[in-house]
């Protein structure tokens, strides 16, 4: 596999290069092929060799956007991102959206810190990389928790992958403690790139007042002083350290080795020391490289009670004192040199630990990553392909329906009765089931037949209006009328009459849309108006031998029809092929309904409406750099002068794709129209601005929708019945169902619920 990683990367002096340097060299043995895009700050500049392919100037907005175009180029699979807000450019380093934008190659994200009360700019950063990225990885829980509850991600979506460490040999420390000029000395160390949140100075201080217990005592500070820093203050903090020192009288028990020592040398550093400290100042710190590769050398450790040493260190594998704190220093320095036996038993727990950080783990966690977003990323379009193919699971629909109808809302995936039914839902549910009526015959779903249709035969009026919402009281909360809930009663009582002539529903079915017919006159909705053409479509196909009932239905289809030709006429202008000012929900309907007036009719008006608003409401929803579906969201919609809305972004919209362009085949006779709709349907399974699926292949539940944050978690009945409609819509246009026997299963479900489900009814 080709991982490309954007990161800082040796020489540079940093915690990230270093750690990216180490997951890559890891990654490298165990087969892959690694390149880097290396973050330079021209501050601090540096010369690179392989494995480092490119750099991007930190501040220059256009290295961003080429680096992008080079990787895509390129035979990455994987790209890597190793996020810390100070490595990029812009506001809040607002440059990196630059390049994650513009990948095409599946993106990853590490991000080294959380922050818990982040800025917006820094909020926005967070939320926007991780809705580009196919998985986000932390080093510890924290993290993850705060991903969650401070930004708002999808807990799913997140893997904590603990910070790596090199494996250090303890065997011969003594020989290490020589090796560095200090064979008799009990080593406290500390390594880092010195500033001032890493609290040497209580370190020092502790020295101080340690060195009467321990005379042997030395203090060993590693490292120069962060490049960065320097720039800034110069050596300033270095300078007040050294006088600290000075003035306490410690200048034999301190030591200051000011360099960026090697990765082979702070192995033997690390091998000499007694204890490890890290007595940094800021408790929300959640990673520690220095500590981590302590924790690796199987060290006893002292640090403050950060984040990440919390973390790490708990159960007993540390000591934790407060925060600027010089007297528990001291204390817990004179415990662990006067107690052999605890400084042991804490290096033996650490070294379990250790093991679980070994960069060898580590990486091979990363590559599960890695091997995952590859295979999902290589295999949506036979994923889809294949689902079309097999026979239809509609076990989470009878999961959400109970002996009244089909629950409208989901809190995840429990049915909340508490939104009651809708009239929408359980319409298009009458869709499903008569789908699969038609092609299985089973009892099974004449059952869910008659609940759907009693459903709608309750919400119907002896005027014909419709109800839509049914509340847990089993009490309408609205008054009948000529809507949206009217509107797919139509079509879904149109559709089953189509679907099962012989069906022993038929003649009470037909009365109830023959009674909503008379309600036709007063429609002035563009989407009931669609929806109504469509119901009508199919009961004119139903009832082809009766030449008064296709009359009438026919006038009531042209009416409507001229209807949506003349908001067409009085909407469209250049580039807007529209039947509105503002294009809002459900769109692909419109173009979709005039197909089928086409077909009843054969007037090429309303071909070529149908197909000029086709084209334009595909080009609104479409992202062809990307080669997704990118939907108008809820948020705001899509004005002629404003850009459109891009969250929350619902199935339904997909649904509708499909159905627009299968019957844009049937009136065209062109086949890429198939091949559109099963783009769209791809929607649900990844191929969309998020990289997420939609569709849940453990519950066979549909997430509610898109969202900033990633996916709706809540699996509701508006998202099961859209997607489900579309599959079987596909599979008979594809026709390319799969029988593998007589009585294929289409129950296979991997969960159980606990909520009693439509099997059941009676």
């Amino acid at each position: 596999m080709h991982i490309t990683y954007i990161s800082s990367y040796v020489p540079r002096k940093c915690g990230i290069a270093t750690y990216t340097r180490d997951l890559a060299e890891e990654s490298e043995k165990s087969g892959n092929e690694i390149s880097v895009v290396a973050m330079e700050n021209l501050v601090i500049p540096n010369t690179y060799s392989k494995p480092v392919a490119r750099t991007i100037s930190q501040h220059n907005k256009s290295d961003y956007t080429r680096a992008a175009a080079s990787i895509n180029k390129s035979s990455t699979e994987i790209v890597h991102l190793q996020h810390e807000f100070g490595l990029f450019g812009g506001e809040g380093g607002n440059y990196i959206l630059l390049l994650a934008k513009k990948l095409i190659k599946p993106l990853t994200v590490t991000f080294h810190t959380v922050l818990l009360t982040p800025s917006e700019t820094q909020k926005k950063i967070i939320q926007e990389l991780s809705r580009l990225s196919r998985r986000i990885i932390v080093m510890d829980e924290i993290g993850k928790e705060r991903l969650v509850s401070v930004y708002g991600l999808n807990l799913e979506d997140i893997t904590v992958i603990v910070h790596g460490a090199p494996i250090i040999d303890k065997a011969d420390a003594q020989g290490s403690k020589k090796s560095i000029g200090y064979p008799d000395k009990f080593i406290l160390l500390a390594n880092n790139l010195l500033s001032r949140n890493k609290g040497i100075e209580y370190g020092i201080e502790a020295v101080s007042k340690a060195v009467k217990k321990i005379p042997n005592l030395l203090f060993l500070v590693v490292g120069e002083t962060h490049p960065l820093v320097k720039t800034e203050e110069g050596e300033s903090y270095r300078e007040e350290l050294a006088e600290q020192v000075k003035n306490l009288g410690i200048e034999e028990n301190v030591v200051f080795r000011n360099e960026y020592v090697s990765k082979e040398e702070l192995k033997t550093i690390l091998s000499a020391a007694d204890i490890y400290i890290t007595p940094y100042l800021d408790p929300q710190q959640i990673t520690s490289g220095t500590l981590s590769y302590a924790i690796g050398a199987g060290k006893a450790c002292i640090a403050t009670e950060y984040i990440y040493a919390k973390q790490i260190l708990k159960n007993s594998k540390g000591v934790l004192v407060p925060f600027r704190d010089s007297d528990s220093i001291a204390a817990a320095l004179i415990e662990l040199f006067e107690n052999p036996q605890k400084k042991l038993a804490i290096e033996t727990r650490v070294g379990l630990l250790s093991q679980e950080m070994s960069w060898f783990k580590v990486a091979e966690k990363h590559h599960e990553v890695y091997k995952k977003i590859a295979l999902a990323e290589n295999d949506v379009h036979i994923r889809t392909a294949d689902f079309i193919d097999s026979p239809a699971d509609i076990d989470y629909l009878v999961h959400l329906t109970n002996k009244i109808g089909v629950v409208q809302h989901a809190n995840k995936l429990f049915p909340d009765l508490r939104h009651g039914y809708s009239t929408c839902d359980n319409a298009r549910a009458l869709i499903v089931a008569s789908h699969m009526y038609k092609k299985y015959g089973n009892g099974e779903f004449a059952n869910l037949i008659k609940v759907y249709a009693d459903f709608l035969k309750l919400a119907q009026e002896q005027d014909g209006k419709f109800h839509t919402f049914l509340n847990a009281k089993k009490k309408w909360d609205d008054q009948a009328g000529v809507t949206d809930g009217y509107a797919r009663a139509v079509w879904g009582l149109g559709f089953h009459l189509y679907k099962n002539p012989e069906h022993s529903s038929f003649k009470e079915v037909r009365n109830l849309f023959e009674k909503a017919m008379e309600q036709m006159p007063n429609i002035i909705d563009l989407r009931t108006a669609a929806y109504s053409i469509l119901g009508l479509y199919y009961y004119i196909k139903a009832v082809k031998n009766e030449k008064i009932a296709v009359r009438l239905a026919t006038k009531h289809l042209k009416k409507l029809a001229e209807f949506l030709k003349k908001a067409y006429d009085e909407n469209k202008q250049q580039d807007w092929n529209w039947f509105e000012e503002v294009v809002t929900y459900d769109n692909f309907r419109l173009p979709q309904s005039l197909f089928a007036v086409y077909l009843i009719t054969k007037q090429e008006i309303f071909k070529e409406i149908a197909k000029d608003s086709l084209k334009f409401i595909t080009a609104c929803n479409y992202d062809e750099e990307n080669d997704y579906y990118d939907f108008i969201g809820q948020d705001g919609w899509h004005s002629k002068t404003g850009k459109k809305a891009e969250y929350d972004q619902q199935p339904l919209e997909a649904a509708g794709v499909v159905d627009a362009n299968i019957f844009a085949n049937q009136a065209l006779k062109e086949s890429k129209y198939v091949e559109e709709a099963n783009r769209a349907f791809e929607w649900f399974f990844g191929n969309n601005r998020n990289h997420r699926s939609v569709y849940d292949s453990t519950s066979k539940g549909v997430a509610d929708g898109l969202t900033l944050r990633g996916v709706n978690a809540n699996q509701g009945a508006e998202s099961i019945i859209c997607f489900l409609i579309s599959s079987l819509a596909l599979s008979e246009s594809n026709e390319a169902l799969i029988f593998k026997s007589k009585k294929p299963n289409v129950v296979t479900a991997e969960i159980k619920y606990s909520t009693p489900a439509a099997h059941t009814i009676k």
